[in-house]
C-alpha cells in the first residue's frame, strides 16, 4: 500500500514538474509565434500522456486496455490496411459473418483513423502498435483542437493552454480509452472552430476546412457525425437571429457561389462513408437500435458526478465505467461558471451559441426517458426530447449510447472555462494562480493505474491459425463453440479483464475479438464475428450451431460453403466435452485434417 502510494506521489509530482515548466517557458516567451508554441505545447501533454498512462505506454505494441472492443477495432483496422487499394468492395465487405456482406457497416468503419494509421500497419505488421498510437495521440491533438477552438474565442493563449488540457484529459474521454471511435474526438472542435469561422468570413477556404473537419469526424465514427447536425443547426440558428437583430442582411447568392465547388465533392463523400450505412438498411429494413438499446445506454444525472474506479477519487464519488463516466471535474464546472457570469456581455453571440451547445448535448444525453427525483418524491418517466427525435429521424435510430452526447458537454464547458481563465488572468496575472488550476485538475482526474492485458503478436499466435495461415487452398471457416451471449447477457466487469489464456468458458465478446484478431493473420473468410449489431441469419445459425456435430448442424454449414469446422475442445464447458468429443469419432461428414493439443480443424465433406 505505502509503495503504491509512494508510486501515485511521484508520478503526480513529475507530471507538475513538466506542466509547471512549459507553464512558465510558455508564459514568459511572449513572442513566440503560434507555430512554436503550439510545438511546445503538443511535447508538454504528449509527456504528460506518457506519464499518466504508465505502465500500459510501455507495452503499446503487445497489449490493449480491456480486451474486447480493442481487439475488435485492431481487426478493422487490419482489414482497412489490407484492402485499401483494392476496391470499394472488398472494403466494405469483410471476412466475418460469412456468407454476409457489406459487414463493414456493422460498426463504425475506422476510415478516418485508417488514413492516418495504415503506413504503420504495412511497415510493422501489428494492428495493436496502429491502435494505441492512435489512442494515445489523440490525447495532445484534441488538446491542441481545444486550444485553437478556444484561442479563436478568448485570445488568451494560457486560457487556451488550459482548456486544451481540462478537454483532452476529461472523463468522458478517460473513459473511452479502450474504445477507438469515442477516444478520436479530435476533430469536433475543429469543426465547431472553422464553423464559427466560416459564419464570421464566409470564404471558400473556411467552408472547405468546415467539411474537412466533418468528413474525419464522421470516419472516425459515425455518431460524430450524427451529433454535428444539432450542433450545427444551433450555430447557424443563432447566426441567422444576431442578423436578424442587428438587421444585416445574409449574402446568400455571394456564399453559395463560393461553396458550391466544394460542397458538391463534399455531399459526395458523405455518400460513400453513408452508403455502407444505407445499403445495411435497405437490406435490413428491420434493422435498428431498439429503445430498449437507448435506455440502457443513456446518461443518468448521477453519471454527470461519477468518475472511474481507476481514479484517485479525492471526492468520493460514484463510479462507473465507459458511457456512463461524465463527471467534468469541480475545477473545470467552476471556471466554466466564472466565464459565463462574468464574460457573457462582452461575448454574447459566441457564448450564448456555446451555452446552448452544452445545455442542448446533456438534454439529449439523458436519452429518451428519465425519473427526476425532487425531495423524497420520485417522478414518473418523463418523456426527453429525444424520444421524439428517435421516433421521427431514421438517422438517431442508429445510436446506441445517447450518453456520448456528453463529449459536447465537456467541450461546451471547456471553452466556457477559457473565458473563465481570462477573467482570473485580467484580475491577477499571477503565474501560480494558473499552476493551482492546472494541479487541482490534474489531482483530480489522476489515475492510480490503466489496466491491460498482453496480446500475442504475429511471431507467437496460436499454432493453429499459423497452420490455417499457411493453408494455400481458400477456406471458410466456422470456429467452435459460438454463442448468443450478445450485449447485456452477462456483467462487462466479470469480462473486461480477463485474458485469453485465463477463459473458462464460451464468451462471444472475448472469444470472437480474439478470433477476429487472429484471421487478421491468416485472412481466411469465416461465419464467426463481433460487431455493433449481430445479424439474425447469423444468431440462427448459432442456435443451430449449439448442437454441433450433429448432422443438422454440419448441413447448415454446407449449405452456405463453409469448408472446415475449427473446434477448441478446451472453450466447451468440461461437462460438454466428453459428449463432443464422442460425437465426433461418429460424425460422417467431418474427416479430421488437423490436430494439436486441444484444437482441431474438420474437413467438412462436400454434399454428394
Amino acid at each position: 500500500m505505502k509503495k503504491s502510494i509512494r508510486t501515485i506521489c511521484v508520478r503526480f509530482m513529475a507530471s507538475i514538474v513538466v506542466f509547471f515548466g512549459l507553464f512558465k517557458y510558455y508564459i514568459l516567451d511572449k513572442e513566440k509565434n503560434m507555430g512554436k508554441s503550439l510545438l511546445l505545447y503538443l511535447v508538454g501533454v504528449t509527456l504528460f500522456t506518457l506519464v499518466l498512462f504508465r505502465p500500459f505506454t510501455l507495452h503499446i505494441h503487445d497489449s490493449v486496455v480491456n480486451v474486447i472492443d480493442p481487439l475488435f477495432y485492431s481487426w478493422n483496422l487490419s482489414h482497412n490496411a489490407d484492402y485499401w487499394f483494392k476496391g470499394f468492395d472488398a472494403l466494405v465487405n469483410t471476412n466475418i459473418f460469412y456468407p454476409l456482406t457489406n459487414t463493414i457497416a456493422y460498426s463504425d468503419t475506422l476510415w478516418g483513423q485508417s488514413v492516418f494509421i495504415n503506413p504503420i500497419i504495412w511497415i510493422t505488421h501489428n494492428p495493436i502498435l496502429a491502435q494505441n498510437i492512435i489512442v494515445l495521440l489523440s490525447f495532445p491533438l484534441s488538446a491542441m483542437a481545444m486550444f485553437l477552438l478556444s484561442y479563436y474565442c478568448t485570445r488568451n493563449k494560457m486560457a487556451s493552454f488550459l482548456s486544451g488540457v481540462f478537454y483532452a484529459f476529461s472523463y468522458p474521454r478517460l473513459s473511452q480509452i479502450g474504445h477507438l471511435p469515442m477516444i478520436s474526438s479530435q476533430w469536433l472542435p475543429l469543426y465547431i472552430l472553422y464553423l464559427f469561422k466560416f459564419l464570421d468570413d464566409r470564404t471558400r477556404k473556411n467552408f472547405l476546412l468546415v467539411c474537412i473537419w466533418y468528413i474525419l469526424s464522421i470516419t472516425s465514427s459515425i455518431y460524430f457525425g450524427i451529433f454535428l447536425i444539432p450542433v450545427t443547426v444551433i450555430m447557424i440558428a443563432l447566426d441567422f437571429i444576431k442578423h436578424l437583430y442587428r438587421h444585416t442582411v445574409y449574402q446568400y447568392k455571394n456564399t453559395i457561389i463560393a461553396i458550391l465547388p466544394v460542397i458538391v465533392p463534399f455531399i459526395i463523400l458523405v455518400g460513400i462513408v453513408l452508403f455502407p450505412y444505407i445499403r445495411l438498411k435497405v437490406e435490413n429494413p428491420d434493422i435498428k437500435r431498439t429503445i430498449d438499446d437507448v435506455t440502457h445506454l443513456r446518461a443518468n444525472v448521477t453519471d454527470y458526478f461519477s468518475v472511474l474506479p481507476t481514479s484517485i477519487n479525492i471526492y468520493k464519488l460514484p463510479t462507473n465505467t465507459n458511457e456512463h463516466v461524465l463527471f467534468p471535474t469541480i475545477t473545470l464546472l467552476l471556471l466554466a461558471v466564472t466565464g459565463l457570469v462574468t464574460s457573457y456581455k462582452r461575448n454574447r453571440y459566441m457564448m450564448s451559441i456555446i451555452a446552448l451547445i452544452a445545455f442542448t448535448s446533456f438534454v439529449l444525453s439523458l436519452g429518451n426517458e428519465q425519473r427526476f427525483t425532487i425531495g423524497s418524491y420520485i417522478t414518473d418517466s418523463v418523456k426527453l426530447p429525444y424520444y421524439y427525435l428517435y421516433n421521427i429521424f431514421p438517422m438517431f435510430q442508429m445510436i446506441r449510447a445517447p450518453a456520448r452526447f456528453g463529449i459536447f458537454v465537456i467541450i461546451a464547458l471547456s471553452v466556457l472555462a477559457a473565458w473563465g481563465i481570462d477573467h482570473v488572468l485580467k484580475k491577477s496575472k499571477s503565474l501560480w494562480l494558473m499552476g493551482i488550476f492546472l494541479c487541482l485538475f490534474i489531482f483530480e482526474i489522476w489515475q492510480t493505474t490503466t489496466p491491460f492485458v498482453m496480446i500475442p503478436l504475429k511471431q507467437s499466435i496460436p499454432e493453429i491459425y499459423m497452420w490455417i495461415r499457411d493453408q494455400p487452398e481458400p477456406m471458410i471457416l466456422a470456429e467452435l463453440p459460438v454463442s448468443l451471449s450478445f450485449y447485456y447477457g452477462n456483467s462487462m466487469e466479470d469480462q473486461l479483464y480477463r485474458s485469453y489464456t485465463a477463459l473458462r468458458k464460451p464468451d462471444v465478446y472475448a472469444l470472437e475479438t480474439y478470433r477476429m484478431y487472429f484471421s487478421s493473420f491468416h485472412k481466411k473468410r469465416m461465419i464467426n464475428g463481433y460487431s455493433g449489431f449481430s445479424p439474425e441469419s447469423y444468431n440462427r445459425l448459432v442456435e443451430t450451431l449449439e448442437n454441433f456435430p450433429s448432422e443438422v448442424s454440419i448441413k447448415a454449414l454446407q449449405d452456405i460453403g463453409v469448408t472446415h469446422a475449427v473446434l477448441h475442445i478446451r472453450q466447451y464447458e468440461e461437462k460438454k466435452r466428453n459428449e463432443i468429443i464422442q460425437a465426433l469419432t461418429n460424425a460422417s461428414l467431418l474427416t479430421l485434417t488437423y490436430s494439436r493439443n486441444d484444437d482441431r480443424v474438420y474437413t467438412i465433406n462436400k454434399k454428394q
